[in-house]
């Protein structure tokens, strides 16, 4: 049709134009599953950003913690995060306002209503025009160009922050490779991106972005936050601990302690210079200190008692550095030798209730087999380690137990080490509900016959391990006020015709639990209480 010596009709060249614009939309058109693709990708991008500023907020945490314990040591550092963060956060802000103009331009709507509107939602997924001039422009004026500077001047910052290591630290972002279109050709990252390329892509692809920025800033504030130990000692100062067995002692007893030093080395085996009655000691003073050599890093430190009263020592503990020189770390603590005593609490309230086992711990300073316990009128069962099942008959619900704690001293002699007295109080009635939940109120049948059965178990705030079990009870259906005859029901689930019963059941239908009978090692119950629920 082009040839000179057969020159277009102006028809034929109307249909040559309509023939290109055609095969061209034909090339560009996107199928439904593939817009569909896009927006379960873009879902899954959003929720890895997500998790991702979870991740970012426990670092940020982890660094507030450290410069609160260290800081001097942690600060320098701490304040490098923060400046990541305003500049992640920013960068975040300004590609979230990209993404929202794009969505406005491609549908037709202000940006306050593209903020409030999901991809899923948008109406023109698969236009590429729009996006295409919005992004490239005309004369790389677009938005792309843009954001490829952004991206820049972003990553320069970070190295800016972190310094000549800034290497080590996996960085993404990448707009400077080599990028090939379909013919092998290459081109640009803006032009790569976004030249043609339907809303519902460009969309992900902003979310990608902040993805990445994301995963930059936590692995930027990860490094930050382990350079605050880094270095050859791992920490600035060594300092002795006194980690004594008990700080309060029998007269006649021995004073137990093991003294370690703050992140030890178990190759080395540390000498121990010591004195009683100090406060403090010097090397000048080595010669008139007990010594004792450690074993693994440890010295076991162990002082005969004598008189009761507050006790204090001093000393040193001796260890090579890393330089291959001797190192002295003082150290000094206290302890008090007293008479004896015992302490008895109950370990979940101050109360035993009648009738089931009450958890009770009783710690004093002397092996628990050597302990004589009277429960006052309670029977309890050993658990072991000073530990207690204690069981209050019923009849003593709305009274006092008062137990009482001796010593076998050997020889014997038995010692009184103290007494506390409990109220007993009955054990409260637990609350019923149809299901795991339902107590009362419109229900969808579909939640009622996800679980039909009645169950009872006891509030919250009852920290007793306490289970019922439910015998019977009755239901009865209720329709515009006419009671139909009750189904008593044994067990706890409901029988086939109540399930039937309750399928078949219209809109605003009431029906009734009630005289329910439960049991539990606390006894057997009639709960007074009915529970009514309206069928929605």
């Amino acid at each position: 049709m082009g040839a000179t010596n057969c020159p277009e009709t102006p028809r034929q060249r109307m249909i040559s134009m309509m023939y290109l614009v055609l095969t061209a939309m034909l090339a560009l058109n996107v199928s439904k599953d593939i817009l569909d693709a896009f927006v379960v990708v873009n879902e899954a991008m959003e929720q890895t950003t997500t998790n991702f500023d979870t991740k970012v907020n426990q670092s940020y945490a982890l660094f507030a913690a450290a410069e609160e314990a260290e800081p001097e040591k942690a600060k320098p550092f701490n304040d490098k995060a923060k400046e990541i963060r305003s500049l992640s956060n920013e960068f975040i802000d300004y590609i979230q306002y990209i993404k929202w103009e794009m969505h406005s331009v491609v549908d037709d709507i202000t940006i306050e209503e593209a903020k409030v509107t999901s991809l899923d939602k948008m109406s023109a997924k698969d236009n590429y025009s729009k996006p295409s001039l919005y992004f490239m422009g005309t004369a790389e004026d677009g938005k792309a160009y843009d954001m490829h500077k952004k991206i820049l001047e972003y990553k320069a910052e970070i190295k800016r922050i972190v310094g000549d290591t800034a290497y080590k630290i996996p960085m993404g972002l990448n707009t400077e490779g080599s990028f090939k279109n379909n013919d092998g050709k290459e081109e640009g990252w803006e032009k790569h991106n976004f030249d043609h390329t339907v809303a519902a892509a460009c969309y992900t692809l902003l979310n990608k972005l902040i993805g990445e920025i994301r995963n930059i800033e936590f692995e930027v504030v990860n490094y930050l936050y382990s350079a605050i130990d880094a270095g050859s000692h791992k920490f600035n100062q060594v300092s002795a601990k006194v980690i004594p067995n008990s700080r309060i002692v029998f007269s006649g007893d021995s004073y137990d302690a093991d003294i370690i030093v703050a992140a030890y080395d178990d190759r080395q085996n540390p000498t121990v210079y010591w004195q009683m009655g100090r406060d403090s000691v010097s090397e000048s003073m080595i010669n008139s200190l007990n010594v004792i050599e450690g074993v693994s890093g440890v010295v076991h430190l162990k002082i005969p008692t004598g008189g009761i009263g507050d006790q204090k020592f001093a000393g040193m503990i001796k260890l090579v550095g890393p330089d291959g020189k001797d190192q002295y770390h003082n150290f000094n603590s206290s302890y008090t030798v007293t008479k004896p005593s015992a302490a008895v609490a109950a370990e979940k309230m101050n109360v035993f209730y009648a009738g089931i086992p009450n958890p009770v711990s009783i710690a004093a300073p002397v092996a628990p087999e050597k302990l004589r316990i009277s429960w006052g009128g309670a029977t309890a069962s050993s658990l072991g380690g000073g530990r207690y099942d204690v069981t209050v008959p019923a009849t003593l619900a709305g009274k006092e137990v008062t137990v009482t704690v001796a010593a076998d001293m050997g020889g014997g002699k038995t010692q009184n080490m103290g007494q506390t007295t409990f109220r007993v109080k009955s054990v409260p009635e637990p609350t019923v509900f149809v299901g795991a939940n339902i107590l009362t109120g419109r229900q969808a049948k579909e939640a009622i016959l996800a679980n039909p059965l009645v169950t009872a178990r006891m509030s919250p705030d009852f920290n007793y391990e306490l289970r019922w079990s439910v015998l019977s009870y009755k239901v009865t259906f209720i329709i515009n006020g006419i009671e139909e005859p009750p189904v008593n029901i044994t067990g706890p689930h409901f029988t086939d015709q109540v399930k039937s019963r309750i399928r078949s059941a219209s809109s605003g239908t009431l029906f009734e639990i009630s005289e329910v009978r439960i049991q539990s090692i606390a006894g057997t119950r009639n709960i007074q209480k009915t529970l009514s629920i309206r069928i929605r």
